[in-house]
């Protein structure tokens, strides 16, 4: 059983991390931290469109 959570549980992991990634990086380009919207694309990957548009939506800092 554990062994069938860790196989779900790395794929999950891997998609949340790249979510993370694109959106920090989103942010980065419009003047945001990376490490604040790192951590919102991650938390909201089952959404990953909408964080990932967001910082392309808010104004330059």
């Amino acid at each position: 059983m554990s062994s069938l959570i860790v196989l779900i549980a790395i794929p999950v992991v891997a998609v949340a991390l790249l979510s993370g990634r694109f959106t920090a990086n989103s942010a980065v380009e419009r003047g945001r931290s990376r490490r604040a919207w790192f951590v919102w694309g991650a938390l909201l990957f089952p959404l990953f469109p909408i964080p990932w548009m967001v910082p392309a939506l808010l104004p330059n800092k």
